[in-house]
C-alpha cells in the first residue's frame, strides 16, 4: 500500500498534522512513532498520566548531551506517541509577539507573524480561566492555572518572595504584555485535573476512529527513500526487521534531535560530513543539524526543611518571567521546582537505577532560572550511519558572554529569593553553592559551568529560510530545499528560539502547515 502522507513522529507537531490531514477522508495518513502508543486515558502508565513530574525514565530516548565542554548529562525527550508533550512539565504558554514577528522576517513569510499565528493558538486551547482576544475556548487542549489557595506551601512561599522583591503579580502569562510572577498555566485534565493533556490525548483521540488514519508505535525510522530527487518512502525498523513503506508526501516531525538525524542518514546535510561517514550526498544542505538552540537553566538546589518536599505533589505551580538587566522583554524565566531527586544515578524527579530506595538518593527542591533568548547555539551530528547510534548533541551553553552574565544574574536572584523571609523557613541551606561563590564572578561562573542544564526545549536544527547556503534547511512551509515531497514540521524548523516553553508553539506549527498542505490539494 502507498499512503498519501506518512508522518514520522507523533509529538506536538506530528499528532496535530495527523489529526488535521486525516480530516479529508479521501487522504490516507500513516503516523509512525518510535515509542509505544497509548490509545486512551485508561492505557496511560502512571508516569505518563501524572502532571506532577516529568516522566524521564520509562518513556525517554536516553539522549546524552554536552551542555558545556567536558560535561555531558541527559537531555530528556519523549519516546512515545505524544512525544515530549506526553512527558513534559505541562506548561501551557506561548512566546511573545516579537518572537513570531522575527520568524516572519527570517523566513521571508509574513504568515508566521504574531497576528497570523494567534488564531491558531486560540483554536488549540480550551482556556478554563480567561476569554477575550488572546485566549480560546472549545479547543482540544485544556488550559488551567493554579489558584493561590491550591499551591503547595513552598510554591506559595516562592510566589510571596517574588512579590516582596518587587515583581508584579500577573494572572496570565499568555497576555502578550504580561510580566512578573503568576500562577502557572498548564495543560491538565482528566481525574482531579491532574493528567498531562498531551497532543496525543487532545488531538489524536478525536481522530483514531477514522479508517484513513493508521497509527503505528515501535517503528524506528532509519532514512528517507529518495528517487530522482523526490521522497518516495521510508526505511523503517519494526520488530527488529527493516522494511520499506511508500508514500506520496513524507513529513518528518521527529523533533529537533531526530529529524536532522534522519535527514543526515538519508544523505541530506553537509556533504563533507556525510562523506566522512560513508553516506552518499543527495542534497548538500550545510544547515542540517546546525544552529541547535535551547534554554539554558541553572537549578539552585536546597536541602528541604521537614515536610517541604512531597514527590506526590505538583512539581511546579508558579512562574516568574522578567527582563534581565542586559536583555529584551521577558528574556528570563524562574521556576520553583518542588521536588528533585539527587544522587549518583538520579535524573530530575526520577531514579534511573533499578533500586529506587538507594540511600544515596535524596529529595531536594530548587529555584531554577533560565535564559529565554539565548545567544548560544550548538549542533546535532551523527556518530555513525547506524540508526541505533544516538546522535552527538553539543549545546555549547557557556560559550556566550551575554548568556553567562544573565545566568549569573539569575543565580543571584535565586539566592536572594531563597534567603528571603517568605522562603527561608522551607530549607536548611544550599546543596552546592555558598555566599562567597555568589559574591565572586569567577566562582559563580565555575558553578554555572558545573550545573548548567537544559529546560528541554531543543529547536532550530532544520531552520526555515530562503537560502540554503546561509543555513536554511526548509522553506517557510517546511519543504526541504532540494528534495521534492519531503517536509520537516516540528521545533527544528524554528529559525530562532521563542521566549517560552515550546509545546504549544509546536502544536500551532503543525496546525498551520496542515492547513497549507490541504490548500494545495
Amino acid at each position: 500500500m502507498e499512503y498519501d502522507v506518512i508522518i514520522v513522529g507523533g509529538g506536538s507537531s506530528g499528532a496535530v498534522l495527523a489529526t488535521k490531514l486525516s480530516e479529508d477522508r479521501s487522504r490516507s495518513v500513516l503516523l509512525l512513532d518510535a515509542g509505544p502508543d497509548y490509545r486512551s486515558l485508561d492505557e496511560l502508565p502512571s508516569d505518563v498520566n501524572s502532571i506532577h513530574e516529568p516522566s524521564v525514565v520509562a518513556h525517554d530516548w536516553g539522549f546524552q548531551a554536552t551542555f558545556v565542554p567536558g560535561r555531558d548529562a541527559p537531555l530528556p525527550r519523549g519516546k512515545l506517541v505524544g512525544g515530549s508533550s506526553a512527558i513534559n512539565t505541562g506548561v501551557a504558554i506561548r512566546g511573545k509577539p516579537g518572537d513570531y514577528d522575527r520568524w516572519a522576517e527570517l523566513s521571508g513569510d509574513d504568515r508566521w507573524a504574531w497576528s497570523e499565528c494567534l488564531p491558531y493558538f486560540r483554536a488549540i486551547e480550551d482556556d478554563k480561566d480567561y476569554g477575550g482576544d488572546f485566549h480560546g475556548q472549545g479547543g482540544p487542549i485544556p488550559v488551567r492555572r493554579w489558584r493561590l489557595d491550591e499551591m503547595e506551601p513552598v510554591q506559595r512561599g516562592f510566589y510571596d518572595a517574588c512579590i516582596a522583591h518587587g515583581f508584579a503579580h500577573t494572572d496570565d502569562q499568555n497576555d502578550p504584555e504580561s510580566s512578573g510572577i503568576s500562577p502557572l498555566a498548564m495543560n491538565r485534565d482528566g481525574p482531579q485535573r491532574m493528567t498531562r493533556w498531551s497532543a496525543n490525548m487532545g488531538f489524536l483521540s478525536q481522530a483514531r476512529q477514522r479508517l484513513n488514519l493508521t497509527v503505528r508505535g515501535h517503528c524506528l525510522v532509519d532514512r528517507v527513500l529518495i528517487e530522482d530527487g523526490r521522497a518516495v518512502g521510508l526505511v523503517v525498523e519494526s520488530e527488529g526487521e527493516l522494511q520499506e513503506v511508500r508514500g506520496t508526501q513524507i513529513i518528518l516531525s521527529a523533533g529537533a534531535i531526530m529529524s536532522p538525524a534522519i535527514l543526515l542518514r538519508s544523505g541530506i546535510g553537509p556533504a563533507d560530513e556525510l562523506a566522512s561517514l560513508g553516506i552518499p550526498s543527495v542534497a548538500d544542505l550545510p544547515g542540517v543539524g546546525k544552529h541547535l538552540m535551547d534554554h539554558p537553566m541553572t537549578p539552585m538546589l536546597f536541602w528541604p526543611a521537614e515536610g517541604t518536599v512531597d514527590p506526590q505533589r505538583p512539581l511546579a505551580q508558579t512562574l516568574l518571567c522578567y527582563s534581565s538587566e542586559m536583555g529584551e522583554f521577558n528574556d528570563m524565566q524562574v521556576y520553583l521546582l518542588g521536588h528533585i531527586l539527587i544522587g549518583p544515578e538520579a535524573r530530575f524527579g526520577a531514579w534511573v537505577g533499578e533500586d529506587e530506595q538507594q540511600p544515596e538518593a535524596e529529595w531536594v527542591f530548587g529555584i531554577a532560572p533560565g535564559v529565554q533568548l539565548p545567544n548560544s547555539s550548538g549542533s546535532v551530528t551523527l556518530r555513525s550511519a547506524d540508526l541505533h547510534d544516538h546522535p552527538v548533541i553539543d549545546l555549547k551553553f557557556d560559550e556566550d558572554d551575554a548568556d553567562r552574565v544573565r545566568l549569573r544574574e539569575g543565580a543571584r536572584l535565586a539566592w536572594r529569593l531563597a534567603h528571603s523571609e517568605q522562603l527561608s523557613a522551607f530549607h536548611q541551606g544550599a546543596v552546592d553553592v555558598t555566599q562567597a561563590m555568589i559574591d565572586d564572578d569567577d566562582q559563580l561562573d565555575a558553578w554555572i559551568h558545573a550545573t548548567a542544564t537544559s529546560m528541554a526545549h531543543p529547536t532550530c536544527t532544520c531552520p526555515m529560510g530562503d537560502d540554503p547556503a546561509a543555513g536554511a534547511v526548509v522553506d517557510s512551509e517546511g519543504r526541504v530545499h532540494g528534495v521534492d515531497n519531503l517536509r520537516v514540521v516540528d521545533g527544528s524548523i524554528m529559525p530562532t528560539i521563542i521566549r517560552a516553553n515550546t509545546n504549544f508553539t509546536c502544536m500551532m506549527m503543525g496546525a498551520r502547515i496542515a492547513e497549507w498542505m490541504s490548500a494545495e490539494d
